[in-house]
C-alpha cells in the first residue's frame, strides 16, 4: 500500500514538474489551477489509501484457548471407619452374578390318580410291561386281577404256604422226571426248567419295581383288606413273606425224593418238614436258589429302608 500511495505520489510530482517545466512561462493563474488538481488527487488517494487499509488489513487474530483434558486426580483418602458387626449375627450377601444364568424348569411328571382296585389291570400290566424285561419273558406274567393275586400269594408266602389257584406267573412248560436208578432226586435237568423265572426276576432292578409298589401299595393295602386284614399293613406282611424265602436253609444236593402216592416228597423227614414255600426253594436248584435269595436281600433292603 505504501508503493501505491509512493508511486501515485511520484506520477503527481513529475506531471506537477513537467508541466512547470513546460509552462514556466505560464501566468501564476494556471499555477492555482494546478496545485488545486494536485490537492484533489492526493485527496482521492488518501481516500483510497484508507479504505484499501480496512480491506488489506489482516483480521485481528482468533484467540484460540487450548483444550486442556484434566485427569481425574485419584487421592488416596483413608477408609471410613466401618460399624463393628457381630459375625455370628452378620448375615453373607449374596452373590449378584454379572451374566443372569438361565434357569431350566423341569416340571415334574403329573402323577395320575389310582384307578379303582376292580379295574387296576390294565394300567397296572402297562407299567409293568414297559419295565425292560429281558425279550421274551415279559410273557410269563399272567395280567389278570394282578394286585389281588399278588396280595393273595404275599399273605401265603409269609404263612409257609403256596396258594396253587392264584399263578402271578405262566406253569412250567417241562414236566418234572427224577433221575436215580435206585433211588430219585431232584437233577439238573429238573433245576434247568426254572431258569426263565430266575432270568425274569434278574432282568429288571428291585428298585424300579419298588415304585410300582409304592404307587400300587393303597390298592394292594384294599385288597389284603378284603382277605380279612383291615387292620394290618401289607407292606409289612410282603416284608414277613421275603424273610420266610430268605431262611431256606442251606441244604447238601444230591435230594433223593420219595413217591408214596401221587405226589413227590423229599425222603429226608427234616427236609418233607419245613414250609411249602421253603421247600419250592430247594426245588430250584442250589445256583438258581443262591440268584433269587440275592435278588430278594435287595427288595428286603428297600422296603425296609428308614
Amino acid at each position: 500500500m505504501q508503493r501505491l500511495i509512493a508511486l501515485c505520489d511520484y506520477i503527481a510530482t513529475e506531471g506537477i514538474m513537467a508541466e512547470q517545466e513546460k509552462d514556466q512561462e505560464q501566468n501564476k493563474n494556471q499555477q492555482v489551477y494546478l496545485l488545486a488538481i494536485a490537492a484533489i488527487v492526493v485527496v482521492i488517494l488518501i481516500a483510497a489509501w484508507m479504505l484499501l487499509k480496512k480491506e488489506d488489513m489482516p483480521a485481528k487474530p482468533a484467540v484460540i484457548v487450548p483444550q486442556v483434558v484434566t485427569e481425574p486426580v485419584i487421592i488416596d483418602l483413608p477408609p471410613e471407619p466401618q460399624p463393628e458387626i457381630d459375625n455370628e449375627e452378620a448375615e453373607p450377601e449374596p452373590e449378584v452374578s454379572a451374566q443372569t444364568e438361565s434357569v431350566d424348569i423341569v416340571e415334574a411328571p403329573v402323577e395320575l390318580p389310582l384307578p379303582a382296585l376292580d379295574n387296576s389291570d390294565q394300567e397296572v400290566k402297562q407299567k409293568l410291561l414297559a419295565l425292560e424285561w429281558q425279550p421274551g419273558l415279559a410273557g410269563l406274567f399272567i395280567t389278570e386281577d394282578m394286585l389281588r393275586n399278588f396280595a393273595l400269594q404275599v399273605d401265603n408266602i409269609a404263612q409257609g404256604q403256596l396258594a396253587k389257584k392264584h399263578p402271578l406267573l405262566q406253569p412250567l412248560e417241562q414236566k418234572f422226571t427224577p433221575s436215580g436208578q435206585d433211588a430219585m432226586q431232584l437233577n439238573d435237568e429238573s433245576f434247568a426248567r426254572f431258569q426263565p423265572y430266575i432270568q425274569l426276576l434278574e432282568s429288571v432292578p428291585p428298585a424300579k419295581l419298588i415304585t410300582l409298589f409304592d404307587r400300587y401299595e393303597p390298592l394292594l393295602q384294599q385288597a389284603y383288606a378284603e382277605q380279612g386284614y383291615p387292620d394290618e399293613l401289607f407292606k409289612n406282611k410282603l416284608i414277613t413273606a421275603i424273610e420266610v424265602l430268605l431262611a431256606t436253609p442251606d441244604v447238601s444236593y444230591p435230594l433223593q425224593l420219595v413217591r408214596p402216592g401221587v405226589m413227590y416228597k423229599f425222603a429226608d423227614p427234616d427236609i418233607e418238614q419245613l414250609p411249602a414255600a421253603q421247600k419250592q426253594m430247594l426245588r430250584l436248584g442250589p445256583a438258581n436258589m443262591a440268584k433269587v435269595k440275592a435278588v430278594l436281600r435287595q427288595y428286603h433292603s428297600h422296603l425296609t429302608a428308614v
